[in-house]
């Protein structure tokens, strides 16, 4: 009989405590599932997310042999630094022959211009030479007119005063002797200015003897200004055999390895920057309208579960994923089956964070209760 209570008592008490844990569980389950039920009324969830970012494809100019590769994969790398050497060893000789023949031309340069400076200063004495020359001759050409004049004065004078018998006959021949040597003076005088003048032509004529020179010049500047043309293009090409990193990021891929023959256009590597990583995140057609630019977005990694990222919706996409698919989907039979596309939006992380990489799958849920 005692046994009997007690076991009724047991069983009481047993079935209470299922109860009291039933309605545990069931009021677990509605506050679960009204959290639940708020959090996609205020979000829209997006499971079809990864981390993208700007890859940078390092590529070659020119072809040729990879003759050493500076970084590995994963490296940091800092703008302007050596990726990897593409082997110029004949571009190096090409420049050593052109060097050759830029001294060349610059010594003959040199000779040319030092000649032109001689015949400067020469042509500059004789001319200045010459013009003396000719106003001296002017002048003496002068003072024999004005002796000449004198002397045809004189004489008229002195016949004049011969039919009154006032001078003799002597006085009267040497008037004239000097009338005449006056000519003559005047002719030499003449003569004189003459060959001054054509020394003063000569000296200008010599003169032309600098544009002569002044050509040649001009030719051989040009000759080092094609020269010189030649000369940077093949620094440049030389330039493009040494790969740098355009950006400050890191090292994704290297598809090359040293000693291996590479062609124009070919990829040798992939940089990107850690810092400017973003989610692209494909929405439902039917939930693109509840999304905006500038809502916040709680961000999942699966790479690091029970951690949070925040981020912002920075743009929508304009057009569904499966317009850019490489395959299109025709339908040619005619049957028709009707699928939700998808919406590409970005998301750009508040705060960058070094652990996230490129290609990690997360999950979005972006708030548009608000």
């Amino acid at each position: 009989m005692t046994v009997s209570r007690s076991r009724r008592r047991y069983l009481q008490r047993g079935s209470a405590v299922k109860t009291a844990a039933v309605l545990v569980l069931v009021l677990v389950l509605l506050i679960w599932g009204s959290q639940w039920l708020i959090y996609r009324i205020n979000h829209v969830h997006v499971v079809d997310a990864r981390i993208k970012t700007d890859m940078v494809a390092i590529a070659s100019r020119l072809p040729g042999w990879v003759r050493s590769i500076e970084v590995e994969e994963g490296d940091s790398v800092s703008e302007g630094q050596l990726l990897l050497a593409i082997d110029s060893s004949e571009l190096e000789l090409e420049l050593a022959v052109m060097s050759g023949r830029r001294s060349v031309l610059e010594a003959d340069a040199a000779r040319i211009q030092a000649e032109l400076d001689y015949a400067r200063a020469v042509d500059r004495t004789e001319l200045e030479l010459a013009e003396q020359e000719l106003a001296a001759a002017r002048l003496k050409l002068a003072r024999q007119k004005l002796e000449l004049a004198k002397a045809d004065e004189d004489l008229m004078r002195l016949q004049g005063m011969t039919a009154n018998a006032m001078v003799s006959a002597q006085q009267l021949a040497d008037a004239r002797h000097l009338r005449d040597a006056s000519q003559l003076n005047l002719k030499l005088a003449e003569s004189q200015s003459l060959a001054a003048k054509a020394g003063r032509t000569r000296a200008e004529a010599e003169a032309l003897r600098q544009q002569v020179l002044a050509r040649e010049a001009d030719v051989v500047a040009g000759r080092l200004a094609g020269l010189e043309a030649e000369e940077q293009t093949l620094k440049l090409r030389l330039r493009d055999h040494h790969l740098r990193s355009p950006v400050n990021g890191r090292v994704a891929r290297a598809f090359v390895e040293a000693g291996e023959y590479v062609q124009t256009s070919q990829n040798l590597m992939l940089v990107f920057r850690p810092d400017r990583l973003w989610v692209e995140a494909n929405v439902k057609e039917t939930a693109v309208r509840k999304v905006k630019p500038g809502q916040k977005v709680s961000i999942e990694v699966d790479a690091y579960p029970g951690e949070s990222f925040r981020g912002t919706v920075t743009r929508v996409g304009y057009a569904a994923t499966s317009e850019f698919a490489l395959i299109p989907s025709p339908n040619p039979s005619g049957n028709f089956t009707k699928t939700t596309q998808r919406i590409p939006l970005k998301i750009v992380f508040d705060k960058p964070d070094s652990r996230l990489r490129p290609g990690m799958m997360v999950e979005a849920g972006i708030r548009v209760g608000d």
